[in-house]
């Protein structure tokens, strides 16, 4: 199975995420030296993501002896180790339950930890890191999900070279009466690099085409994100304009040696699909260095709307908010329960006619960005672009639960009961979007990320004889249902993989 690019696990019964500290059903051989190791024997997940690693033959001599070592081709010991989980935010509607289709659940990450310390030991170093969004309360989040509990267990172990870390430099907290409080963060201790990809950017073409552009970032505060009208000049102008193209990158991703890319199989909003390359967005230091969205309609040079929103449309929305603002914060919290509880778990989706501030299938902003980061990842260190790959790449996508409608924080839940692993990230995109029913070359991310030539992020051919599963292809499909404004592109795309090359 060495030439396998793309793995599959699909579970053939509902499946449920282990409690803390997520152990593992039995002691494998590779583990008997571990003193931390106890056994729950209903966890099912941690055997998943090992028969995966199994499938790719990784280490093959040894697999299957205490000294298989699955990631000892990718990192040495004393190397650093970066997991990028999908950690989001710690809201959702339907509390902690709600998260279990919104994040990364740490019982994934768990066994990725033990093989990563079989592979550097305890004198390398492992971070588990993430920019959420800007209002994420980070503490709160990785707490009731138990991956802050998850760290203190290693550290305790006596792996006190394991570390949580939160990526922003602020928080931004939203009161009712409308107004903003920033507070100040830690962010990377190591600091931060600003990386300029200059002509390389996927930016280059546009500006190169069009002229001088105008984007828009959901972290810009100087925009009336309301006003759909509004075209004064986005924050994102200061670092993204004609042969300059900024990121703000934690030095703690630029120094790592090793990338594991734990995603989420979910919908999304501006990109179609949140699956391994949009989750390299949480690798920027804030959104202010990362373009969502252009104003106006296409027409105009713009991607946030097909038409402008009418009148009416536009009066409901500040109605709802109005209402939620004028009911204080617990109250407020209280009302947004109830009205999403007033809604069905599955409902025939209706279609959206006035896709809001880029969330729709013209977004052509959104997957510029994510492909940049995605080369970054691949070619950058501390001194800028590299011509050669700087680290090794692992992909996990956690389907056990997914996300579908208005995702990738509101959406509804999707029993797939799958995980993906991946040795590209496209190729792992790929094989996500036909498993959650979607054509992946309607995503363009994925389509677009075939035209890259000097800085590639995948040189593959995808195809069924490099995708391994322990089911046939096509019966490990779970059809997810496309957020309001890439219902028409996505829906009902479901294609024949049997030919397909990418």
């Amino acid at each position: 199975m060495e030439n396998k690019i793309v793995s599959f696990h699909k579970f053939l019964e509902k499946t449920v995420y282990p409690e803390f500290p997520f152990n593992p059903p039995e002691i494998f051989p590779e583990f008997s030296s571990f003193d931390y190791m106890k056994i729950n024997s209903g966890n099912k997940i941690y055997s998943a993501v090992r028969d995966l690693l199994v499938n790719f033959e990784f280490d093959k001599n040894n697999i299957g002896n205490e000294n298989w070592n699955p990631f000892g081709d990718f990192v040495k010991e004393g190397q650093k180790i970066l997991i990028k989980p999908n950690l989001v935010t710690h809201y959702h509607v339907k509390g902690k339950e709600g998260l279990l289709w919104s994040i990364s659940n740490p019982s994934i990450i768990r066994v990725l930890i033990d093989y990563c310390i079989k592979a550097i030991g305890k004198s390398g170093k492992i971070i588990i890191g993430d920019t959420p969004v800007e209002s994420c309360k980070f503490d709160e989040l990785t707490e009731t999900i138990g991956l802050k509990q998850l760290i203190k267990f290693y550290n305790e172990s006596g792996y006190d070279n394991i570390e949580l870390m939160d990526f922003r430099t602020y928080e931004t907290t939203y009161y009712p009466n409308s107004n903003i409080e920033t507070k100040e963060l830690i962010g990377d201790p190591d600091g931060y690099t600003d990386i300029d990809l200059g002509n390389n950017s996927l930016f280059d073409e546009l500006e190169k085409k069009k002229g001088p552009q105008n984007y828009y970032t959901l972290g810009d505060h100087t925009v009336n994100h309301e006003n759909p009208r509004s075209k004064i000049e986005g924050l994102p102008n200061k670092y993204h304009k004609l042969n300059k193209h900024i990121y703000r990158i934690p030095n703690s991703v630029l120094t790592c040696d090793f990338v594991i890319n734990v995603a989420k199989l979910k919908t999304h909003k501006f990109a179609g699909s949140t699956l391994l390359l949009k989750n390299i967005v949480g690798i920027t230091q804030g959104k202010e260095f990362l373009p969502h969205r252009r104003p106006g309609t296409p027409e105009e040079g713009g991607d946030s709307f097909r038409d402008y929103p009418s009148a009416k449309y536009l009066f409901g929305i500040r109605m709802k908010k109005i209402f939620f603002k004028t009911l204080g914060n617990k109250l407020s919290l209280t009302a947004k329960k109830i009205y999403h509880l007033a809604i069905p778990e599955k409902l025939p989706h209706e279609k959206h006619s006035e896709p809001l501030w880029g969330d729709w299938h013209g977004n052509d902003t959104i997957w510029r960005s994510i492909l940049d980061l995605n080369i970054i990842l691949k070619y950058a260190n501390k001194s800028g672009l590299n011509s050669v790959k700087q680290r090794n790449f692992l992909g996990i996508i956690d389907g056990v639960i997914g996300m579908d409608h208005e995702g990738p924080m509101q959406g509804l839940p999707v029993e797939s009961n799958l995980i993906i692993a991946s040795k590209q990230p496209v190729a792992g995109d790929i094989l996500g979007s036909y498993l959650m029913g979607f054509n992946p070359m309607y995503i363009p991310v994925i389509a677009n990320s075939r035209n890259i030539r000097k800085y590639e992020i995948d040189n593959i051919n995808l195809n069924t004889d490099n995708i391994s599963g322990n089911i046939p292809l096509n019966e490990a499909v779970s059809i997810f249902i496309p957020t309001k404004g890439w219902y028409d592109t996505l829906y009902n795309t479901f294609m024949d993989f049997k030919n397909f090359n990418k």
